[in-house]
């Protein structure tokens, strides 16, 4: 057992923000109330069973805000224990997300697993807390995916729910680790994520949250398990330390610097088989992995630091290194922008590797000043036998006339589109629409995030016969991978 010793010198009441987070639904408990009491009024059963709902909603806001409110304080008084244990991450997701969603009505899927050491407790809050946040802002599917980066066990929460507000993220930014104390903002005490990020810092990980083509992801990581772990009672303790979890330019020019980054592949298979033995992988997908934090804040930062090509360019050139050797006939997918599709210096990076097996996955999202220059570059590439993807095409609008002109090799179906349990007849109609041209065309369809059975068999109703998803295989270093890539006999 461990606690969290130090306390504020002063503890400042709960802001105005905190209270009105508790007032508002508050009144709206009271005002439903004295309706529905009120027998003098020629309401219908309709409207009357629409007020209880009504009713049970405020009412739940109100014990959600109170129960944060009393938890942020504890904690940030130095009040609470946290028992140092090994936890099943995906085992207590689903034993969170089976009490959850019944009341909430939302569909949650869970993928992955590993194991953290973390109090199991406040691990479940913090879930819970995060489910909530994302069903407030409309949210109802809910995807959850658990991995590990190095020391620590990652738990990602995708939603489609509305952004994230600028001021909640200024919420978590508040909770921070000075002088070994947790250090709080009183407008935050009510703000579930919030108190999440300040439980999560004090069981030595992080909270945050990231958007990105319309999907908002929150990442909680926490201290790993390891392969051997101690008995109970002799395991390490908590800490309140700080813990890096955004890049700092430094550690960027650094990672280029030195030249070397993690690679994991992931493959891209045949789905029409009925069994994984009768689904051959077609390619694999190079995927960059930075020591902490998500590739897109890493990807990010590097163009804003002017070093954006020198990322991407080490990221294609470690991928072509662990996948070049094999001598296989699966392609080998690398990302990158359109500022590196144009650079020189790319023809160089990929000279490691046959060109006929390199697919370059350029986003549907990707912003093209002049598509007569991009179409030179890639016709360069094309004359060595360079294939061309747009990628996430369906993470936004679809313009079918950027994805003409730049006349793609590949399409890659953006998760939004796969999904099963979201606006299925309009997705179902865009993706019909989408493979019927491309086989008229010549174009082969990928369908990206497949996870379940179900969406493997809709996208073969639909005419897709190519897919990438854990229902196949999820992103695993190259040790792994060697084990499909090398020759059977």
């Amino acid at each position: 057992m461990t606690q969290i010793e130090s306390r504020r010198e002063s503890d400042a009441p709960p802001s105005t923000a905190t209270w009105q987070r508790i007032e508002r639904p508050l009144r709206s408990v009271v005002g439903l109330a004295d309706m529905l009491a009120d027998r003098s009024r020629d309401v219908s059963a309709a409207a009357r069973n629409e007020m209880i709902d009504q009713l049970a909603s405020h009412v739940r806001a109100v014990e959600n805000a109170v129960d944060n409110l009393v938890v942020a304080t504890r904690l940030r008084n130095g009040e609470i224990d946290f028992e140092s244990e090994p936890v099943d991450l995906r085992e207590l997701i689903e034993t969170v997300a089976q009490d959850w969603t019944p009341d909430h009505g939302a569909h949650l899927s869970v993928v992955g697993g590993i194991g953290a050491i973390c109090d199991r407790e406040w691990t479940a809050h913090v879930m819970r807390a995060v489910f909530d946040d994302a069903f407030s802002r409309g949210a109802r599917n809910l995807s959850v995916r658990i991995s590990e980066a190095y020391s620590k066990a990652v738990i990602e929460v995708d939603d489609d729910g509305g952004p994230v507000p600028d001021s909640d993220l200024e919420s978590l930014a508040c909770i921070q680790h000075r002088s070994q104390a947790l250090d709080w903002e009183g407008d935050v005490l009510s703000h579930g994520v919030a108190v999440g990020r300040g439980l999560a810092k004090a069981m030595s990980g992080d909270l945050r949250y990231f958007r990105q083509d319309d999907v908002n992801t929150c990442e909680l990581t926490l201290r790993k398990q390891s392969t051997t772990t101690a008995p109970r009672g002799q395991l390490p303790k908590f800490s309140v330390d700080a813990v890096v979890t955004e890049p700092r330019r430094a550690d960027v020019l650094e990672l280029i610097d030195e030249g070397s980054l993690a690679v994991v592949y992931q493959p891209l298979v045949d789905i029409r088989g009925d069994d994984a033995a009768s689904r051959p992988a077609i390619g694999f997908e190079s995927l960059a992995r930075f020591p902490y934090s998500s590739p897109p804040e890493w990807f990010k930062l590097a163009g804003s630091s002017g070093v954006g090509l020198d990322l991407e360019l080490l990221a294609i050139t470690a991928g072509i290194q662990g996948f070049a050797s094999r001598d296989v006939d699966p392609f080998l997918a690398l990302n990158l922008s359109n500022a590196t599709l144009l650079s020189p210096q790319l023809a160089s990076a990929i000279d490691g590797i046959d060109p006929g097996r390199v697919v370059l996955e350029l986003s549907d999202t990707a912003r093209i000043r002049s598509y007569e220059v991009t179409r030179r570059a890639i016709d360069a590439l094309r004359e060595r036998g360079v294939r061309l993807a747009v990628d996430d095409v369906g993470a936004g609008e679809i313009d079918m006339w950027h994805i003409l002109r730049l006349d793609p090799e590949v399409i890659k179906l953006d998760r939004h589109l796969v999904a099963d349990h979201q606006n299925v007849r309009r997705n179902d109609a865009l993706i019909r629409g989408i493979t019927t041209m491309a086989r008229d065309l010549g174009i082969m369809v990928i369908a990206e995030a497949i996870e379940t059975e179900r969406e493997r068999q809709r996208l073969l109703d639909l005419g897709v016969e190519f897919g990438q998803g854990y229902l196949f295989g999820k992103p695993e270093p190259l040790q792994w991978k060697s084990r499909v890539l090398s020759d059977p006999d």
